[in-house]
C-alpha cells in the first residue's frame, strides 16, 4: 500500500468557472470526514459544504466519492468540484496540508497508482500519454483504442497461445521417455509459424503506425524556380515559404505541419535540385535527396512554361511509389499531358487545377495511413521488442521439438518474457519514469 494519499488540482493557479480537486489514497474517507462532517456514498454525485478543520465554511462541493478496489487508482478517491477560484483551491490545500500523510501529487502519480494496482497495463499508459498529445483525429482514435485496452487484448492472444505451447512442451519433458506423434509435432509448428506471422504483419504495420504519430512525410522536390514554394504555400494558405523571381531561393528545407482529413501531414519545401558549384546550394540540395529517402509521398513539380520541363522533370530521380507529378504555370502556358499518366497540369498563381492535385494528395495520405490498419505496436519500443521475440521464436528448429523440447520450452519462456516488457509486467522501470515525467499534475 502506498503510504501517502495524494491530492492535485487540475487548475491549479487559474481562475477558473470550476476546479477539480482529485484525491487518491488511504487517508480518502478521512478527508471526506473532516470535510464534509456528513458521510458520501460511493458512486453517488452530491452536492456538499466544504468546511476547514475549524469548521469554517470554505466552499459548496459537487463530491464524487468511489471507494477501493473500484476506482480509476484502485486505491479510495474522491473528487470535490469547486468553484474556480484561486483562493478557494488555496483553502483547500492548505487544509489536506495539515492531515498527517497527505501530499500534492507528482506528474502522472494517479496513472502510475492505476499501473501499479493493475486497473491498466503500461500499453494503456502509453495509449494515454499518446492521447493527450493527439492534435489529429487519427491520432486520437489510434491513441483510445491502445487507452481502451483493446491492443493489450491482442497482446495477450499472444502470450496465451505460447503459454498453451510452453506447457504442452514442459509436459513433454517430464515424459520424455515418450516420442511424440508427428501429428503432434506439426500442430506445434503452425501454432509457431501463426505466431511468427502475426509478428511480422505487426511490425510493418507498426512502422506505418509510426506515421501516424510522428505525421506522414510529403516533399516537394523539383528544379529551382518551378514554384515548390508556391506551392506549398497553396497548400497551407498561408506565406510559409520565400517566393522570388530568382532561382535558388530555398536552400535549406523548409517544414509545417497541416491536418488533412484527419491525418498529421509534414510537408517539406526543398531547395532546388539542379547542378551548380554554389557551396550553400550543394548542401540542400543533399539535404534534400536525403529527406526523399525517407519520404512517404513525393511530388514532383517543374515549370511548364519551359521548353524542356519533361527532361527535368525526368531528372528529378523517383524514390518514392507514391508520387505525383505536377506542371505548374498552366496560366502561361498548357502542356498536353497523356490522360492515363500520374500528371497534373496546375498553376499555384490562379489555383488552375489545384483541386484535382489536393484531392490526389489525400488519397496517397489514405494509402499510407491505411497500412496502420489494426496496428497492435505503434512505438520503437514496441518494434524493437517484438523483433526480438520474432528472433527468439524463429531460431526454433522443428527437431528441436522432438529431440530438445527443454530448449525450445527456454525459448518460449524468453519470448512471453519480452511479451512482459511490452505490457509493463517486467522491467520497464526507465519506461515508466520516462513517461510519467511528462503527465501533468493530477493525471
Amino acid at each position: 500500500m502506498n503510504k501517502d494519499t495524494i491530492y492535485a488540482s487540475l487548475t491549479k493557479n487559474q481562475k477558473t468557472a470550476i476546479s477539480i480537486i482529485r484525491i487518491s489514497g488511504y487517508q480518502t474517507k478521512n478527508i471526506l470526514n473532516k470535510f464534509l462532517k456528513r458521510e458520501v456514498k460511493t458512486k453517488e454525485i452530491s452536492l456538499r459544504n466544504i468546511y476547514d478543520s475549524k469548521s469554517k465554511f470554505i466552499d459548496q462541493a459537487i463530491v464524487l466519492f468511489f471507494s477501493k478496489p473500484n476506482s480509476p487508482t484502485g486505491e479510495d478517491v474522491v473528487e470535490f468540484h469547486v468553484h474556480g477560484s484561486v483562493s478557494i483551491i488555496k483553502k483547500i490545500e492548505l487544509e489536506l496540508d495539515k492531515i498527517k500523510h497527505v501530499r500534492e501529487a507528482e506528474p502522472g502519480e494517479f496513472i502510475k497508482r492505476s499501473l501499479q494496482n493493475n486497473k491498466i497495463d503500461l500499453l494503456q499508459v502509453e495509449g494515454l500519454d499518446d492521447l493527450l498529445e493527439a492534435t489529429t483525429e487519427t491520432q486520437r482514435k489510434r491513441a483510445q483504442l491502445a487507452f481502451m485496452g483493446s491492443v493489450s487484448s491482442r497482446l495477450f492472444d499472444w502470450r496465451d497461445e505460447l503459454i498453451e505451447i510452453s506447457s504442452f512442451l514442459e509436459t513433454s519433458i517430464d515424459f520424455s521417455d515418450e516420442e511424440l506423434p508427428p501429428n503432434t509435432i506439426s500442430t506445434l509448428k503452425k501454432k509457431l509459424n501463426k505466431i511468427k506471422e502475426n509478428l511480422l504483419v505487426a511490425i510493418e504495420k507498426a512502422e506505418f503506425s509510426k506515421k501516424i504519430k510522428e505525421g506522414v512525410k510529403v516533399v516537394i522536390s523539383g528544379p529551382p524556380n518551378a514554384g515548390k514554394s508556391s506551392l506549398i504555400n497553396c497548400l497551407l494558405d498561408e506565406n510559409i515559404s520565400i517566393v522570388s523571381a530568382h532561382p535558388g531561393t530555398t536552400r535549406d528545407i523548409v517544414c509545417s505541419t497541416v491536418d488533412m482529413n484527419g491525418v498529421c501531414v509534414n510537408i517539406y519545401d526543398t531547395a532546388g535540385l539542379h547542378k551548380t558549384n554554389n557551396e550553400i546550394e550543394i548542401e540542400g540540395i543533399q539535404r534534400a535527396m536525403k529527406l526523399l529517402k525517407i519520404s512517404d509521398i513525393q511530388i514532383r513539380i517543374v515549370d511548364g512554361n519551359d521548353h524542356n520541363w519533361k527532361n527535368k522533370l525526368s531528372e528529378i530521380p523517383i524514390v518514392n511509389r507514391f508520387t505525383i507529378d505536377l506542371i505548374n504555370k498552366s496560366d502561361l502556358k498548357k502542356r498536353e499531358i497523356i490522360k492515363s499518366s500520374n500528371v497534373i497540369n496546375i498553376s499555384t498563381k490562379t489555383g488552375e487545377n489545384l483541386n484535382i492535385f489536393t484531392k490526389t494528395l489525400k488519397e496517397k495520405i489514405n494509402s499510407v495511413v491505411n497500412k496502420a490498419d489494426n496496428s497492435i505496436i505503434f512505438r520503437d519500443r514496441h518494434i524493437k521488442i517484438t523483433k526480438k521475440i520474432f528472433e527468439c521464436l524463429n531460431s526454433i528448429q522443428v527437431n528441436d521439438i522432438q529431440t530438445s523440447p527443454e530448449l525450445v520450452a527456454e525459448d518460449i519462456r524468453h519470448a512471453l518474457t519480452l511479451i512482459g516488457k511490452i505490457t509493463g509486467s517486467v522491467g520497464v522501470e526507465d519506461v515508466l519514469d520516462n513517461l510519467f515525467k511528462n503527465f501533468c499534475i493530477g493525471k
